[in-house]
């Protein structure tokens, strides 16, 4: 996701702050057993050692948006470490069409 993200533009600041405390069962997979917000943000803390220097705006980046469970969780967390910074989502999903799309996708 780094490498998509640094393809935006050759000047953006991109760095993995929020790092996963425990590995978890993908959400996709856990059916009616779905993290909530509340147990993705326990499972979650700031790496200080990438916080320096203070960004001026967060982007976070995820392959989808279903829920927003793991996207508000991520947002609480950094926006408890930096409450004044304004924080958005930015998602990259794909859809592949079958063979016969008739518009070639």
């Amino acid at each position: 996701m780094e490498q998509i993200c640094r393809g935006i533009g050759p000047n953006i600041d991109v760095r993995s702050v929020v790092k996963q405390i425990s590995s978890t069962t993908a959400a996709h997979e856990a059916g009616a057993n779905r993290p909530t917000v509340d147990e993705v943000f326990d499972n979650y803390m700031i790496d200080e050692t990438l916080t320096a220097p203070t960004p001026s705006t967060i982007g976070i980046v995820d392959d989808v948006l279903t829920a927003g469970t793991h996207f508000r969780a991520m947002k609480r967390k950094l926006s408890e470490r930096w409450p004044e910074l304004p924080i958005i989502g930015i998602f990259i999903a794909r859809r592949v069409f079958a063979n016969d799309d008739p518009e070639g996708f």
